[in-house]
């Protein structure tokens, strides 16, 4: 259990420097697999930074610097990012299964780097 315990927010920041790396390599994809579609060259310069890069680094500078707080910081928004996902799929009726999948997503990556509370246990 101490095992898990020590490798889930690693787990987790690695889970997003995918997320980030899919971005950044195929921005066309990931964006209609959201349902975003980049109405200018613009618009993929934004999804390789905003959805690809920043993830990546943010990813990144967690398995860097093993720090409860970094990890704490991207645990908290990823649950706020469920919560706030879960609202808008009630509020603009758009409760679909991709939805509810990044709601579950989004609580999961949440979860596990979250985990990075119970070293100091």
């Amino acid at each position: 259990m101490e095992t898990l315990i020590q490798i889930a927010p690693n787990i987790a920041a690695v889970l997003l420097m995918l997320l980030g790396g899919a971005a950044l390599l195929f921005p066309k994809t990931m964006a209609a697999f959201v349902g975003l579609g980049p109405i200018a060259p613009v618009g993929i310069s934004e999804i390789r930074s905003t959805l690809g890069s920043f993830f990546l680094g943010l990813g990144a500078t967690c398995l860097w610097l093993q720090s409860t707080d970094a990890f704490t910081v991207l645990g908290v928004a990823s649950l706020v990012a469920a919560a706030a996902r879960l609202i808008s799929s009630i509020v603009d009726h758009s409760i679909t299964v991709k939805n509810i999948g990044g709601v579950v997503a989004e609580a999961f990556l949440g979860a596990l780097f979250l985990f990075s509370w119970m070293w100091q246990a």
